[in-house]
């Protein structure tokens, strides 16, 4: 990376190329664009980032709709100077697909989650001629959880990286719905769910197992046994599988 251009411009900010944008102005020199009239100033207004030419940096991340880049590609990889690396969040795209329409550039696949707007999101990366893979990870850090992996495995980390806040929201809802038809104010439920799922989160993140976190908390005979007793008998468990799997094959197939 150099001082010629501002460290990473984001094309297209919609709520992924928002998200991204948010989480690296904390850190980074950010520059946005987008084909929306507006879009990218409300985006540079809301984040303290810049509007303007997201090709002229040094990352450039294309953050547009799958079916819309083909067609905005070659509006950007020109304005790309030399020694740019161009990288991209869509899903569908593989590296020999962006690379055949950026030649001479070097190529990074990137599959993000919303969380990394606030920092606390999972991040899976494949590159293909990077001269520095670690600089890159240093920079894209402050989003969360970066994972490099072979591009193979990005079916795998979109199901649990990016669809997994939903699926833990699908959760969430019924918890608060569980809570909520045992007598509880749904804003309460809703306070306590949130509270539950942020907590947890911090307990796995001290490296507890999540098999062991939840021995830790059922006690035989207790109330977190009775509830998983009935999780167990709706088969929960491996409904939850199941929809790790079909996300992985969705997004193999696209």
């Amino acid at each position: 990376m150099t001082d010629r251009a501002p460290a990473i411009g984001v094309v297209g900010v919609g709520a992924m190329g928002g998200a991204l944008a948010a989480g690296l102005a904390r850190h980074a020199h950010v520059v946005v664009e987008d084909q929306m009239p507006g879009r990218a100033d409300e985006v540079a207004s809301a984040y303290g980032v810049e509007s303007g030419d997201a090709a002229a940096c040094d990352v450039v991340v294309m953050a547009v709709k799958p079916q819309d880049l083909d067609a905005v590609l070659p509006q950007v990889v020109p304005r790309m100077r030399e020694g740019a690396v161009l990288a991209s969040v869509a899903a569908g795209w593989p590296i020999d697909r962006l690379a055949a329409r950026a030649p001479g550039h070097a190529i990074v696949r990137l599959m993000p989650n919303l969380a990394v707007a606030s920092g606390t999101g999972v991040v899976a990366m494949a590159s293909r001629g990077l001269a520095d893979a670690g600089a890159l990870r240093a920079m894209l850090e402050p989003l969360g959880a970066v994972v490099e992996m072979d591009e193979a495995l990005f079916p795998v980390a979109t199901a649990v990286g990016g669809s997994g806040p939903g699926f833990l929201a699908y959760v969430a809802a019924a918890m608060v719905r569980g809570g909520v038809e045992a007598g509880l104010p749904a804003d309460d439920a809703r306070a306590m769910v949130q509270g539950v799922m942020a907590g947890t989160a911090v307990l796995l993140d001290g490296g507890v197992e999540p098999e062991a976190l939840r021995a830790r908390v059922t006690s035989p005979g207790g109330t977190t046994a009775a509830g998983i007793a009935a999780l167990d008998e709706a088969g929960a468990g491996d409904a939850i599988t199941a929809a790790v799997l079909a996300a992985a094959a969705r997004a193999a197939e696209m």
